[in-house]
């Protein structure tokens, strides 16, 4: 009898030898069925697919994250040096214009400067007297106009008033000959 196991002739061997072959049986007939339900085993696989997606979602989510923090850190650093920079540069330009605005102004002749200081002495003596002449109303109306300015032309306008009149003055004097010529 090759290939074929011998049969127990002893009842209690019988038994435990049948039950051993019906829990092998069953084993087989279990494997045979997990192996026909395709849908059950496709949806396990599913399953598991989706889980190592997620995963896989879940850290590129994480690393794009880091990734976007360590950008906008370097971002901030750049902007940073350029903004040190840029003032850096600024005083740089500021120094050398106050150097060679004092150079400009030393190479003045003092002649001239006699003469420009003259001139200026004159030009507000004349804005003065032009301020002297304007009438209350006038002025009035020229401190209203003032205070309609927006703030940093109104504060020179105030911090330099003989210019301010003498501007006045000379639009009103344009106005004036406007008016007269069609007298």
């Amino acid at each position: 009898m090759s290939g074929q196991k011998e049969v127990p002739t002893d009842p209690a061997e019988l038994r435990a030898d049948i039950e051993k072959t019906r829990r092998e049986l069953g084993d087989t007939v279990e494997a045979l069925a997990h192996k026909a339900d395709v849908p059950a085993r496709v949806k396990a696989k599913g399953r598991e697919t989706a889980a190592q997606v997620g995963d896989k979602a879940a850290e590129t989510a994480q690393q794009v994250k880091v990734k976007s923090r360590e950008a906008t850190a370097k971002a901030a650093e750049t902007a940073s040096q350029v903004g040190d920079r840029a003032a850096e540069t600024a005083q740089q330009v500021k120094a050398k214009a106050a150097t060679v605005t004092a150079q400009a102004v030393d190479a003045i002749p003092p002649q001239v400067r006699v003469k420009a200081d003259e001139a200026r002495a004159k030009a507000s003596e004349a804005a003065a007297h032009v301020v002297d002449a304007i009438p209350p109303q006038v002025k009035a109306k020229a401190d209203q106009a003032v205070g309609a300015l927006p703030e940093p032309v109104a504060a020179q306008a105030r911090k330099h008033p003989v210019a301010t009149a003498g501007i006045i003055a000379a639009v009103l004097f344009v106005l004036w000959k406007l008016t007269r010529g069609r007298a």
